[in-house]
């Protein structure tokens, strides 16, 4: 009963509470996905054989992803 009385008070705060959680989860859950940046690797060695890109911009990009497939992997171990 108190719930429904409250309401209107604490409906739009618990609300917002809710859909910030939701957006984190989201947000790390795509941060620890390998599949995606294992996809942006193949997207990025693709760009580099269509001549989009040149051989020091895939080295430094290509650097930067493994890196942080490197830390994901490294975060997945330490759990």
């Amino acid at each position: 009963m108190l719930d429904l009385l409250t309401l209107p008070v604490l409906g739009v705060p618990r609300l917002v509470r809710w859909l910030a959680e939701k957006l984190i989860e989201e947000a790390e859950r795509q941060e620890f996905d390998e599949g995606q940046l294992q996809g942006q690797l193949l997207d990025l060695q693709m760009r580099r054989e269509l001549g989009e890109i040149g051989d020091t911009e895939y080295s430094m990009e290509e650097m930067a992803l493994l890196d942080r497939l490197s830390y994901i992997r490294r975060m997945k171990e330490e759990d």
